[in-house]
């Protein structure tokens, strides 16, 4: 698609510029001409984004790591060489700069990382299609911090924490409260009723996280509701949950013949994943790559050790001392009790 001339025309990035790059530097008028398959509101959205890293004082590395994607890739768009389309990666920037301005109090701001994506196929899938979405994952590999993310974001999702101590009357109970607001007197089948008549044909949808602690009467209960509601159900556990439901011919078959979206067990986060969760908890400042690699390893692909313990850990211990691996492996012997890595 060809496209008009823009409003305003953005300087090509140059990555020797210094951080203290200014607002009024980057909107400067030149004559560049930009690709015809750059629409418009891509020209716009390269300036916003270059404007807001001026502002920030973000470098390109810094925040195509945080948005998932190659620097040089990234590079080469903000100069207008890039070969094609670059509206998906763009796409991947702008959310990424969302997450962080949206989390900016928080120790570690918000990354979409691959099991958030894959949480959030899970749960679109569910709603979509009115079944059951299966989604299971490794133990702090950030499962329950994606599905509470889609939560906060879709209106008419119901995200229900189930525990060990659950029986299939009080988990009717809390159904009721959070999806019809019934709370007082009547019976357990009033409650279940009222559940239904809330849900019916509407897009809501429900999650069910710590879904391997639900006994089988409660999953056939589950199953009831989304029949009788037409509704979607996400249930989200660790590996376990996959062994209880996966079995054929099992007594969860009538569960998982109504299971629409089940994708492998997340065993871990990948090294992308702890790339962006890396910068992310450093902010602004660029964090060597042999620097990510040696986080990495020593959190074995838990997106919590990385976030809540070696990260934390730096950011407390480091004392003004430069990102580097040795400080690294101090930090992750000394303070966190790791085996050192050779």
């Amino acid at each position: 698609m060809t496209s008009t001339k823009p409003k305003f025309e953005v300087l090509p990035y140059d990555s020797t510029l210094p951080a203290t790059e200014t607002v009024a530097t980057v909107a400067a008028e030149n004559t560049m001409q930009w690709p015809p398959y750059y629409t418009v509101a891509e020209v716009e959205l390269i300036g916003s984004i270059r404007i807001w890293m001026a502002d920030k004082g973000y470098t390109q590395a810094a925040l195509s790591r945080l948005a998932r994607i190659s620097a040089s890739a990234f590079n080469q768009i903000l100069k207008g060489v890039y070969a094609t389309s670059p509206s998906p990666l763009l796409k991947s920037v702008e959310s990424a700069i969302k997450h962080a301005e949206e989390t900016s109090s928080d120790v570690v701001p918000a990354v979409e990382t691959s099991v958030y994506k894959l949480a959030q196929a899970c749960c679109q899938s569910a709603r979509r299609n009115r079944n059951f979405a299966v989604f299971t994952a490794y133990v702090g590999t950030g499962k329950t911090f994606s599905i509470k993310s889609y939560v906060a974001k879709h209106p008419n999702t119901h995200l229900i924490e189930a525990t060990p101590t659950m029986t299939p009357q009080s988990l009717i109970k809390h159904l009721a409260s959070v999806v019809a607001g019934f709370s007082g007197k009547g019976s357990i089948d009033d409650k279940f009723r009222a559940v239904i008549d809330a849900l019916r044909n509407t897009d809501s949808l429900l999650i069910i996280d710590e879904a391997e602690t639900l006994t089988a009467h409660q999953l056939h209960t589950l199953r009831r509701i989304r029949d009788l509601a037409n509704v979607g159900i996400v249930l989200c556990g660790t590996e376990y949950l996959t062994g209880l439901i996966k079995p054929l011919h099992g007594q969860f078959d009538q569960i998982r013949s109504r299971t629409g979206f089940w994708p492998e067990t997340v065993k871990a986060i990948t090294e992308a994943d702890a790339a962006a969760l890396i910068q992310s908890g450093f902010g602004i400042e660029e964090v060597p790559d042999d620097v990510v690699t040696r986080l990495f390893a020593y959190s074995k692909g838990s997106a919590r050790m990385l976030v809540e313990g070696l990260i934390a850990a730096v950011q407390q211990f480091r004392k003004g001392n430069p990102l580097t691996v040795k400080l690294i492996d101090a930090v992750a012997n000394q303070a966190l009790c790791l085996q050192a890595i050779k």
